[in-house]
């Protein structure tokens, strides 16, 4: 593959310069760092949340990042007003022979590492009792009013998400069954893989004491620890190598733990600053340059 001035191409470690829920769309007096302040990196992850349209949020890494490789997923907001394939496709249009790359449930080789990237949704399952959760996201959630497809002819609901889910889920074990040698493997996903625990679950029959609130966090979070331990060959499949990385965003929280054999991390801003509101945000911990190596 051809390389960018800057870009690490073999046998070093590679600086990741993350971030996620930016929401510029509800954010005055915030911007990046200028160039001199920020940090050193290789490639910058915006693991989604940027903008609502998402081709807004390419213009707006390109102006601002122009050196170096820059890896982007969606979020849920990206495509509110908008229908969330055309809202994709756009931004990849946007993007398209830039140092901008926007993954939905596809990859990027950059040197010796590899990104897998999507959205992710959730599979509404976090306290096994996947009906309720979907009920009250339908009944709660911003995502399935303000959020269209087929073309804008229908309204984005659960169920859809649940399948766009599953088809990520399928998309990231594949990539880690996939020989990749010495390659390392980097997953960016919107919605978060673990439990805001880790990885402890709450027994079945613990779900009819969580209130609705408690229960929405199924909405924003799946166990997928499962993929984040080494597997063996299955059904012709090769071994499952999990992620070196794994990134996300959505919960406006920072998190940073090792599950299984992979490192999950966060660095949600969240919302805010708001219109004569001090540089203040939803994450009091959120670090503008945070940086980790793979």
């Amino acid at each position: 593959m051809s390389s960018s001035p800057g870009i690490k191409t073999t046998g070093t470690d590679v600086k990741l310069w993350i971030m996620s829920d930016v929401h510029l769309e509800s954010t005055r007096g915030w911007d990046l760092p200028a160039v001199h302040a920020r940090p050193e990196f290789d490639v910058m992850v915006m693991a989604g949340d940027l903008i609502t349209r998402m081709e807004r949020g390419v213009k707006w890494l390109l102006e601002r990042v122009t050196d170096q490789p820059v890896i982007y997923v969606s979020g849920n907001h990206e495509p509110y007003g908008g229908d969330i394939d055309r809202t994709v496709e756009k931004a990849r249009r946007a993007a398209h022979g830039t140092n901008v790359f926007v993954l939905q449930d596809d990859t990027k080789r950059i040197g010796d590492t590899i990104f897998a990237g999507a959205t992710l949704w959730t599979d509404f399952n976090l306290f096994g009792n996947r009906r309720r959760a979907i009920g009250i996201a339908a009944d709660r959630m911003n995502d399935f009013r303000k959020i269209r497809m087929n073309e804008y002819r229908e309204r984005f609901r659960p169920g859809y998400a649940l399948g766009r889910h599953q088809h990520s889920r399928e998309f990231l074990e594949r990539q880690m069954r996939k020989p990749r040698g010495d390659a390392k493997l980097v997953v960016v996903t919107h919605h978060a893989p673990v439990h805001d625990l880790g990885y402890l679950i709450a027994p079945p029959e613990a779900e009819e004491k969580f209130s609705d609130e408690e229960m929405l966090t199924a909405a924003f979070r799946s166990d997928l620890s499962e993929l984040m331990r080494p597997q063996p060959a299955v059904d012709g499949k090769g071994p499952l190598r999990p992620a070196n990385i794994w990134v996300h965003g959505h919960t406006h929280e920072s998190f940073d733990a090792v599950v299984g054999s992979t490192r999950v991390v966060s660095n949600a801003k969240g919302y805010g600053p708001w219109p004569g509101q001090e540089l203040t945000w939803d994450n009091p911990h959120f670090d503008v340059n945070f940086v980790i190596e793979v």
